[in-house]
């Protein structure tokens, strides 16, 4: 039975409002359900690299999945498929494109670059931490996903008021990979308007049936 997987974003975790959607929508139809906690190492000491190595551990024992990311996590799930893992589909819920480029270039992240340290306040934890130099240090290793050609059905859903991820950046995906299905929303970021929610659920429901 094809599993639902649910990747989370960044300084979040698996029990998040979009993470918890798909569970309850993997539940009713009786699908098996994965939301690994991609805090990894841990937060603190966070890389995209590991992230990406325990997906695809993950993913290696169980058969081709839908994979679900948001944000840092649709990164992550366009990375795995990138790299080779076999899967039956992705949805990207405002994948976080370009995030390398904007950490290691962008005025907002400035003050880590030069302390190599940054305070972040974590959904999750409900708390503030400070996130160690690794993520900067591993961010170049990854700054070339808008060059990805992705074999596997994409579909991505972003919401026009999106201020966290820019809009263009799906648009850039997309045209480099004309065969991905673009769903444009009246939101923002965090896509829990309840259309945003059920655009969801209709592309849960093609990548099963596809």
């Amino acid at each position: 039975m094809t599993p639902l997987v649910y990747l989370h974003g960044f300084a979040s975790g698996p029990g998040g409002s979009k993470g918890t959607h798909c569970r309850r929508w993997a539940e009713a139809r009786g699908l098996p359900f994965h939301a690994p906690d991609l805090n990894l190492p841990d937060f603190e000491h966070l890389t995209v690299t590991a992230q990406v190595e325990a997906v695809e551990t993950l993913l290696a024992g169980l058969p081709p999945a839908v994979v679900v990311g948001s944000s840092l996590g649709g990164l992550v799930a366009a990375a795995v498929a990138h790299r080779g893992t076999a899967l039956r589909g992705l949805i990207l819920l405002a994948p976080a494109f370009g995030f390398s480029l904007r950490r290691l270039a962008g005025p907002r992240w400035a003050g880590y670059r030069r302390r190599g340290t940054m305070p972040t306040f974590h959904y999750a934890r409900n708390a503030w931490t400070v996130l160690q130099r690794d993520l900067l240090e591993d961010l170049p290793a990854w700054r070339d996903d808008r060059t990805w050609h992705l074999s596997v059905p994409v579909a991505i859903l972003h919401g026009r008021r999106d201020e966290a991820v820019p809009l263009a950046e799906s648009e850039a995906f997309v045209a480099a990979n004309p065969g991905a299905d673009l769903r444009v929303v009246d939101d923002d970021h965090g896509l829990l308007d309840p259309a945003s929610l059920a655009v969801l659920d209709g592309l849960l429901e093609a990548a099963f049936q596809g």
